[in-house]
C-alpha cells in the first residue's frame, strides 16, 4: 500500500470514528431532554442549546481537494469534520458539539471581461431586506455570537488594533504545536441561523512567513448539518459556503459550496473554485463527488463566472484587512472580495443547477486551525505544526438574512 493510500485510509478511519461519537453524542443529548453544555471563551462559563440545535451539534467537517496548478487532476485532499472539544479558560466548560454556520447570494448574469474587477449585482428580485447585524467585537462576550476556544487556541475581543476600522479587533490565537483537526480551532459562530443571506467579514489572516512550511487555515463561512437527508440523495444534507486561506499560501483563495456531505463513506455533492489573486488565475472550478481527488466536471457557463480574476499586485490577505463577502440566495452563490484600498472583485458568482445550491438552514462563522492533511497550493511540505503562536484577527462582521 502506497503512503497516499495508507495516509487516506488512516483519515478515512477517523473520520468515521468521529461521526459514530458525534452521533452518539447526539442522541445522547436529544434523549437527555435536548440541551447541551457549550463552550465558550466569555464571562460566562457555559451556556446551552435547545433541542434543534443539539441536532446540529457533532457534524463538521469535511474537505475539499487542492488543484496542483496545471491541469484539473486534484493531488491532495484535505479536511475533516469538526467537533468542539474544549476551552482555553480554565473557567469554562466542553462538551463535544459543532456549530452550523450561514449564508450567501448571488447574480445570473455572466460576467464580460471588463466585468471581472467588479463585483456583481445580486439577482433580479432578490431583496436582504432582513435586519442587518453588525458585531465590530470591542469585547469578548457578543450578543450575537458563541465563541469557541479548544486545544489551548484562544478568543479574545476588544484587542487594540490600528488596523481596525474602530481600533478593536478580535483575535482567534493558535498555540504553538496545536492540535491537528478544527476540533482544536478558535472559532466564533453566530447563534442566529440563516436561509440565504449576505455575509461579511473584514479578517486579516495568519502570517506564517516565518515558518512558510505551517499548515494552518483561516475559514470564513456557512454551516449547517442537523443529520438527515431531506432531499432523499442518499446522503445527509450539508449547507455548507466556505471561504478558505491556507497561511502558508496568502494570495491564493479556497472557495467552496456543499449540499451533500456522507461521512462514513467520504461521499459528497460540492463545487469549488481555487483563485490566485496575486497571479490573476483561476487555478480550477470543479464539481466533485467524493475525496478521492478527482474533478468529476470541470465547471464552465454559468457555473464559472468570471472565467478569470484581475491581479491585485502583491496580494497578501495577511498583511492587511479585507472583507470577504458570500451572498447567499435560492439560484446562486456569489463569493466577493474588498481589498484595503477598496478595490472590490468578483472571485465567484456561481449560477448553477439548484441541486448544487445549498437551500437549509446555517449559521455564519469564523475560524482558525491547524492542519496536518492539507497542504497550500505548490507547497507540499506546508503542513507542520506551528511553531510559534499564530493570529486571526477579525475587525468586524456584518450579516443580513434575504428578507
Amino acid at each position: 500500500m502506497s503512503k497516499v493510500q495508507t495516509r487516506r485510509s488512516m483519515k478515512n478511519t477517523r473520520r468515521r470514528r468521529v461521526y459514530l461519537v458525534s452521533a452518539s453524542l447526539t442522541a445522547l443529548v436529544l434523549a437527555a431532554g435536548g440541551t447541551a453544555a457549550v463552550a465558550v471563551n466569555q464571562s460566562k462559563p457555559q451556556s446551552t442549546t435547545t433541542q434543534d440545535e443539539a441536532a446540529t451539534v457533532a457534524y463538521k467537517r469535511s474537505a475539499y481537494p487542492a488543484s496542483d496548478g496545471t491541469t484539473h487532476k486534484i493531488v491532495k485532499k484535505k479536511k475533516k469534520k469538526k467537533r468542539p472539544t474544549s476551552t482555553a479558560s480554565p473557567s469554562a466548560t466542553a462538551t463535544p458539539e459543532a456549530t452550523p454556520s450561514t449564508t450567501a447570494s448571488a447574480s445570473p448574469e455572466a460576467t464580460t471581461p471588463e466585468e471581472t474587477a467588479t463585483t456583481q449585482p445580486v439577482p433580479a428580485g432578490t431583496v436582504f431586506a432582513g435586519a442587518k447585524k453588525t458585531e465590530n467585537w470591542t469585547s469578548t462576550v457578543s450578543e450575537l455570537y458563541t465563541n469557541y476556544a479548544r486545544g489551548g487556541s484562544t478568543v479574545k475581543g476588544g484587542v487594540s488594533d490600528p488596523g481596525a476600522t474602530d481600533g478593536k479587533a478580535l483575535n482567534l490565537t493558535i498555540p504553538a504545536g496545536a492540535g491537528a483537526s478544527p476540533s482544536n480551532a478558535a472559532e466564533v459562530a453566530s447563534k442566529q441561523e440563516f436561509t440565504y443571506g449576505s455575509f461579511t467579514s473584514r479578517v486579516k489572516t495568519a502570517d506564517c512567513s516565518a515558518a512558510p512550511n505551517t499548515g494552518a487555515v483561516t475559514g470564513i463561512f456557512t454551516y449547517g448539518n442537523d443529520g438527515t437527508d431531506q432531499d432523499g440523495d442518499g446522503l445527509t444534507d450539508n449547507s455548507e459556503i466556505d471561504i478558505e486561506v491556507l497561511c502558508a499560501r496568502p494570495d491564493v483563495l479556497n472557495l467552496t459550496i456543499y449540499t451533500d456531505y456522507e461521512a462514513s463513506t467520504e461521499k459528497s455533492q460540492r463545487v469549488s473554485r481555487i483563485v490566485d489573486l496575486k497571479a490573476g488565475k483561476v487555478i480550477s472550478t470543479c464539481y466533485y463527488t467524493d475525496f478521492s481527488g478527482e474533478c468529476k466536471e470541470v465547471l464552465s457557463g454559468g457555473q464559472a463566472s468570471p472565467a478569470t480574476v484581475p491581479v491585485v499586485k502583491d496580494f497578501d490577505s495577511s498583511k492587511s484587512y479585507n472583507d470577504y463577502t458570500i451572498d447567499w440566495a435560492e439560484d446562486g452563490v456569489s463569493f466577493k472580495l474588498k481589498t484595503t484600498d477598496g478595490q472590490e472583485i468578483s472571485l465567484w458568482d456561481y449560477q448553477g443547477p439548484a441541486e448544487r445550491i445549498p437551500n437549509r438552514p446555517a449559521s455564519f462563522l469564523v475560524n482558525f486551525w491547524h492542519t496536518n492533511s492539507w497542504p497550500a497550493e505548490g507547497r507540499p511540505n506546508s503542513i507542520q505544526a506551528p511553531t510559534t503562536p499564530l493570529t486571526v484577527a477579525v475587525d468586524s462582521i456584518v450579516t443580513q438574512s434575504l428578507k
